[in-house]
């Protein structure tokens, strides 16, 4: 009878403590929860950064490669189409800005004198249908890497190009040149381009007649 007041102390003292411990329990719960709910927007803050970095580098790439993004304006996207300007003599274009560069050779490719066979001048030569010839023009910086060209339809082939000397000096450039017998006549345009594509030309200085 003695001991049965101990055990119910005991079993009241020991109730008391499991008591105790769920409510330490509790509490330790509660402060994780807010510990938890307080790292929660720090967390979707740094979330929030790596996509927004991740989106931001895939666009400076794909602006770099030529997209339409703000990078592809500076990282060298496709060249526009040219646009053909035409201008006639006499008369005023405007809204256009046209931008010469400046020679890349030096000196300078200037054709000043076109001829046949040994002799040439700033005048031009003539040309019969049907007919070949060697053709000579002098001017600084011509040699006989240049393409040639010879306005018109196409019924003249120009071969055998190479570098000449004129008595005075002068650097100048040979070629053959063979007209088609059903050559169009009238005044042709010879065009030099150099290595550096520079170009010049004798306007209207080679005739087919």
């Amino acid at each position: 009878m003695c001991a049965y007041p101990q055990w119910v102390g005991s079993k009241v003292a020991t109730t008391s403590s499991i008591t105790a411990s769920n409510r330490n329990i509790r509490e330790d719960i509660v402060k994780s929860t807010g510990c938890y709910a307080a790292l929660l927007p720090f967390l979707l803050f740094l979330l929030t950064g790596v996509t927004a970095c991740g989106s931001s580098s895939g666009g400076t790439t794909a602006g770099g490669g030529g997209g339409n993004g703000g990078g592809g304006s500076g990282g060298g996207g496709a060249v526009a189409q040219a646009t053909i300007i035409n201008v006639s003599g006499g008369q005023t274009t405007t809204g256009v800005d046209i931008a010469v560069a400046s020679p890349a050779s030096g000196p300078t490719p200037n054709a000043e004198s076109l001829g046949t066979g040994n002799t040439a001048s700033n005048t031009g030569a003539t040309i019969s249908q049907g007919t070949t010839a060697t053709v000579l023009l002098f001017g600084p910086g011509l040699n006989g890497n240049m393409r040639v060209t010879i306005s018109g339809p196409g019924d003249i082939t120009v071969t055998n190009i190479q570098s000449i000397t004129a008595t005075d000096k002068t650097p100048g450039i040979s070629f053959t040149a063979a007209v088609a017998a059903n050559a169009a006549l009238g005044a042709r345009t010879v065009l030099l381009r150099d290595l550096k594509d520079d170009i010049t030309s004798f306007t209207g200085g080679f005739e087919v007649q």
